[in-house]
């Protein structure tokens, strides 16, 4: 046993063994959905529900110069929403580090951090299907990717890279807050103003002065201004520049960092060798009265004294 334990496979395990039990938990989160196909009711149809709802309210109130709001519109919701799904995957990570199911998977030879890379990458997943249905729903409704099928493919994937890497930082800040109740209050309330203070919406320089730099400086304005210029077929500037170092900063850091969290949060405590061990209580046995037995005690400390 004492072999076993310190053999170097099964305590540091590699970055192939890794990486194949981080797709082993993937695969169970993936079971769940198949099993329980209600949990996919909101993060799939609620963004659709929301495409709509905004194309009908918005196409006859609000205009941009040069394409119908529609075509504005359709880019700033997809990432839109994106943002505002990305928090669950911080909050069912800390629900995973309270519930117990992390020290299940202690007792097995697998790496530590398989657990927590495991359900980002099935959140992935999930924020792909919903940029995949977004953009058909939304071709059926008008919108156009002038730049064919693989500018739709880019969208799906700007989308889904994106709230991948929301989902990373919100990981590691749902870790450090340990609770779960104030990690949801934590997560999604900022994403409220990050994911409206954009471009998703409404053009910058129509936004209040003190609100443009802010929206400028926003990971979901570079994510919206990316997709746009696929959908219209453009020459891409520095957007994919500006969203390429908004993803590596949500993502290298913060990714290390929750890694370090979840390995610290389920850390097996070994006892020290030098530990004392301590001597078991005598039994006391109690009088009607409810006084104690203290005799044999006071005779063995009385000899151990001499």
């Amino acid at each position: 046993m004492t072999g076993l334990a310190s053999s170097p496979g099964l305590s540091r395990p590699g970055l192939r063994r890794a990486a194949r039990d981080a797709l082993l938990i993937t695969g169970r989160q993936l079971r769940v959905f198949h099993s329980s196909p209600g949990r996919l009711v909101y993060p799939l149809v609620q963004p659709v529900v929301m495409l709509i709802l905004f194309e009908a309210v918005f196409s006859g109130l609000a205009s941009v110069p040069g394409a119908s709001y529609r075509q504005y519109l359709v880019p700033g919701i997809i990432m839109e929403n994106a943002a505002l799904t990305a928090p669950s995957t911080g909050l069912g990570v800390v629900l995973d580090a309270s519930s117990g199911i992390a020290d299940r998977f202690r007792s097995l030879p697998m790496a530590r951090s398989a657990v927590l890379a495991g359900r980002v990458i099935s959140e992935g997943l999930v924020f792909l299907a919903q940029a995949l249905l977004l953009v058909g729903v939304a071709t059926v409704t008008g919108f156009k990717v002038r730049s064919g099928l693989p500018g739709m493919l880019a969208i799906v994937a700007d989308a889904a890279a994106f709230g991948t890497a929301i989902g990373i930082t919100a990981s590691w800040l749902a870790l450090r807050l340990r609770d779960p109740e104030t990690a949801q209050r934590a997560l999604f309330l900022p994403m409220v103003p990050i994911a409206f203070i954009s471009s998703a919406f409404t053009p910058i320089d129509r936004l209040a002065g003190w609100l443009q730099p802010v929206a400028r400086a926003n990971p979901v304005t570079a994510a919206v201004d990316v997709a746009r210029t696929l959908a219209d077929g453009g020459s891409p500037g520095n957007e994919p520049f500006y969203l390429a170092a908004w993803l590596v900063a949500l993502t290298v850091i913060p990714g290390l960092l929750a890694v370090r969290r979840w390995q610290a949060a389920n850390r097996p405590s070994h006892a020290s060798p030098h530990t004392v061990r301590q001597r078991p209580r005598p039994h006391r046995s109690f009088h009607r009265d409810g006084t104690h037995h203290h005799a044999a005690l006071i005779v063995r400390r009385e000899h151990a004294g001499r």
